[in-house]
């Protein structure tokens, strides 16, 4: 009775790794390193824009040294490397759902790079470090 549902169960009651859906085998292999690598060897290569004075889009080539575009990037890459196991609309998925939001926020004129082009990497000030935020008083999500 244990298999007519899916999922193979051992003596225990235990879930089985032949059945059901266990991620039973090892992880893929990434083809990228790290982000910055997957940046380098693919996604440059990919968006061919007129960046900087004047053009419609801002980039910064230390991309890197910027909280917001890092964790972009690594969010990038990470969806690329799984969304690449997916034959018919894996590599789709990632442009449309993925890389062509993230890019277009990256690449905005007011977004993280909006004053990098011209004024280097000056420490933001205080204020403008962070989001800001307070901490809420105890029992407000009760």
């Amino acid at each position: 009775m244990s298999e007519e549902f899916g999922a193979a169960f051992d003596d225990e009651g235990v879930p089985s790794s032949s059945g059901g859906h266990s991620h039973a085998g090892p992880e893929p292999e990434l083809v990228y390193s790290s982000a910055v690598e997957f940046f380098v060897e693919l996604l440059a290569q990919s968006y061919v824009r007129e960046v900087n004075e004047g053009a419609a889009f801002a980039w910064c080539p230390e991309w890197y040294k910027h909280p917001e575009a890092l964790i972009r990037m690594e969010s990038i890459w990470r969806a690329w490397e799984h969304l690449r196991l997916e034959p018919a609309l894996g590599i789709s998925t990632w442009w449309l759902n993925h890389a062509d939001p993230h890019m277009r926020i990256l690449m905005d004129k007011e977004g993280p790079f909006k004053k990098c082009a011209y004024d280097g990497h000056k420490p933001p000030s205080p204020e403008k470090a962070v989001l800001p935020h307070v901490v809420p008083e105890a029992g407000i999500f009760d």
